[in-house]
This record gives C-alpha cells, sequence and structure tokens, in this order.
C-alpha cells in the first residue's frame, strides 16, 4: 500500500513536468515573441525551483515527517497546476513554471528516505519502481496531453491534471499517517521532554551533511550525478524542439516518441534497480552512463526516421541510473541528518542540472542544436569515467556495496 501509493503521487508528479515539456513547442506557438532561449529558460524555472526547495523539503521531513511533507507537495501541486489558466504573458507562465516546480519538489526527499528507511533491505528495488512509475507517468501523461491539447487548449489540458493530484494526496495520507504517528509515538517515548534537545539545529544539520558530501566516495557519487541529470534535464527539456525543427516530426509524432523514451526509462530503471541487487551498484552506474552516449550521437548523425526515432526512444535508458544512484548515495549519508544531507544534495543536483535547458536553448538559436546534443553526449561519457573512478575507491562508512 504505501509503495503503491507513493508511486502513484510520483506519476503525477513527474509526469505533469514532463507534459509541460511535452507541449512546449504548442505552448511556445500560443505566444508569437517567444524563443527557444526563453523556451529554455521556462524549463530551467521549472526544474530549478524544483531544485532549490529539495533542502528544506529535507529538513522539514526530518522534523514533521516523510507523510506530511508528502501530502502538502501534493496538495500545493494540485492547486498550482491550476495557475496556468491565469499566464496571459509568457512571463506569467514562466512565473507559474517556477511554482509548479517547487510544490512538485517538496515530494522527492521524503519519498527517497522514507522508502529507504520503510524498505531497508530492498532499497534498489523500491525506488526502482516508484521512479519506474513516475516514468510511465512521464510517458503516457504527455502523449495523452499531445492528443488532448489541439480540442482543450494546452491551458484547459493542465487543468485536468488537479483532480489526480488530490486523488494521490489522499491515497498517500492514508497510506502514511500510521507511520508518521508511530515516528512520533517512539519519538516521544525514548526522548520523552528532551526529544527536541536531542534533535540537531539546523546548523548543527547542515555541518553534519557538509562533512558527509565532502567523503571522497560520496563526493564522487554527487558529482557523477550532476553530470547524469545535466545530460537529462538538457536533453529533455528541448527534445519534442529538436525532432520538430531539425528533423521535420510532427508534433503529435515528436509527443509520441517523448512518451515512448519514458517506457524505455521505465524498464531501464526496474531493470537496474534489479541489477543493483546482485551487482556492484557502482558497476550498475558506469555500464548505464556508458551506454547513454551513443543514442544522443545517434539522434544527431542519423536522418533516416526510423534510426532517428530509435535513437530517441533509447536516450530512455539513461533513466536507469536514478534510483540505483538514489539509494546508493542515501546509503552513504548518516542516519540522523539522512534527509537534510539528502535534501541539499538534490538541491545542487537539480539547481546545476536545470541550467542544461537553457544552454541547449542559447546553443539551438545560435544554430548549433546539434553541437548542444554532442556536448551532452561528452558530458555523459565523463559521468561514465567517473563511475569507474568510483569503483576504485575505498567504502569508509558501510560495508561495500
Amino acid at each position: 500500500m504505501l509503495l503503491v501509493s507513493v508511486a502513484v503521487g510520483w506519476f503525477f508528479a513527474l509526469g505533469l513536468r514532463f507534459v509541460l515539456q511535452g507541449i512546449l513547442p504548442t505552448i511556445a506557438a500560443s505566444f508569437p515573441a517567444a524563443t527557444e532561449t526563453q523556451a529554455g529558460l521556462a524549463v530551467t524555472a521549472l526544474w530549478a525551483t524544483y531544485g532549490i526547495v529539495q533542502f528544506p523539503a529535507g529538513i522539514t521531513a526530518d522534523r514533521i515527517g516523510e507523510g506530511r511533507v508528502l501530502v502538502a507537495s501534493l496538495l500545493a501541486s494540485a492547486v498550482s497546476v491550476l495557475a496556468f489558466s491565469l499566464t496571459p504573458t509568457f512571463t506569467l507562465f514562466v512565473i507559474a513554471m517556477g511554482v509548479f516546480g517547487a510544490a512538485t519538489g517538496f515530494y522527492s526527499p521524503p519519498r527517497g528516505t522514507l522508502l529507504t528507511r520503510v524498505f531497508s533491505g530492498r532499497a534498489d528495488q523500491a525506488l526502482g519502481r516508484t521512479l519506474a512509475a513516475g516514468s510511465l507517468g512521464a510517458a503516457v501523461l504527455p502523449a495523452l496531453a499531445a492528443v488532448l491539447v489541439d480540442g482543450l487548449g494546452w491551458r484547459g489540458t493542465l487543468g485536468l491534471a488537479a483532480p489526480g493530484f488530490l486523488l494521490a494526496a489522499l491515497f498517500v495520507y492514508r497510506s502514511t499517517r500510521g507511520l508518521d504517528e508511530r515516528d512520533d509515538g517512539a519519538s516521544h517515548a525514548e526522548a520523552g521532554s528532551e526529544t527536541e534537545a536531542q534533535q540537531p539545529s539546523v546548523p548543527t544539520a547542515i555541518r553534519a551533511a557538509a562533512r558527509a558530501v565532502c567523503c571522497r566516495r560520496t563526493g564522487l557519487a554527487v558529482l557523477a550525478a550532476i553530470v547524469m541529470y545535466f545530460g537529462y534535464q538538457g536533453f529533455t527539456a528541448l527534445a519534442t524542439t529538436y525532432l520538430v525543427t531539425e528533423k521535420g516530426f510532427t508534433q503529435s509524432s515528436a509527443g509520441v516518441l517523448f512518451g515512448g523514451l519514458f517506457v524505455v526509462g521505465a524498464f531501464s530503471q526496474w531493470l537496474s534497480g534489479v541489477l543493483a541487487q546482485r551487482a556492484r551498484p557502482v558497476r550498475v552506474l558506469a555500464v548505464v552512463a556508458g551506454m547513454s552516449v551513443l543514442p544522443l550521437v545517434g539522434l544527431v548523425v542519423f536522418e533516416n526516421r526510423l534510426f532517428v526515432a530509435a535513437s530517441m526512444l533509447l536516450n530512455g535508458v539513461r533513466m536507469g541510473f536514478a534510483p540505483v544512484s538514489n539509494a546508493f548515495i542515501i546509503d552513504l549519508l548518516p542516519a540522523d541528518v539522512e534527509g537534510t544531507t539528502w535534501g541539499a544534495i538534490r538541491t545542487s543536483l537539480f539547481v546545476v542540472s536545470s541550467l542544461a535547458s537553457t544552454m541547449v536553448g542559447v546553443l539551438a538559436d545560435a544554430g548549433q542544436f546539434d553541437g548542444a546534443l554532442l556536448l551532452l553526449a561528452g558530458l555523459t561519457g565523463a559521468a561514465a569515467a567517473l563511475y569507474v573512478a568510483l569503483l576504485s575507491t575505498r567504502f569508509s562508512q558501510s560495508p561495500s556495496p
């Protein structure tokens, strides 16, 4: 029940972010003065605010419980998705993107720490299934939106998601209510009136988080994840735009391929989670990163539509790194400030990677769309090299994976 409810919430939280990116050409067309750079900035606003709130989300989850933060995030998302109906200018649309990104951003850190704690013996699989549900949402919802947007308009299409967020919030509330209450009861029973005094202050938690990240093994894992997320954000932000403007696909065809990308991603996430239980997680990460280089190159060099479509779909393989990377990094963190540290790490991941969409947009406006994708391929290769280096780094905080 818990795993399913959290996965359903992530289905909507991630799916709607990629609906926005999937129908971005249609949205931009409704604002005649919008450029590729401005479209990239809108996606940057979505992911930057998503990243910025990860740190406070982790702190909040440490103090009031993951379940409460998850429910609040889904309720805020239901409200914020309706804000798109109040965006007559592109500037207001960018602001609405930021608001929605922040609302969904509170979901991720407590999702990871809750599932890692509850399913401690099989965290890779639990996270893999949850992230796969999000990838299915990113596959199904953009494809559905591409069909509905012509009849309902993009604002009306987005508004249909609000009831889904509300139902997901109710589902998560019912499955996590008992966990939060038990955590509260155990905390009071063990510590009594001293609980608050024993809980690390925010400055202390921040210092502990910094020490954890400065460990060589953790630092390499975080750096590699930042590079992988940078490539992921840069590619997915304007992937449909690239297919439409550079390869001659229609918006509907590009939307279907964009959805298919996440079907492949969902399978990759499930498979990576399974393999990480049987082999060293870092080896799985190195293989996934290495395999993610060629589809980006193929998208540029191929002109045959079948090969272009295949390259587009195979870019979903890179999504398999996320559940393994998340579980691996969380396992390295000190338990008493796990939520705070993980929130800080995710803030760095997504704030830095959010700049990728703007970079790709600027290069696209300069006539270097192909060059932007090749640059992302090179960075992905660098991430694979970091994971190979991580294989030879001694494990100092818990038994070797």
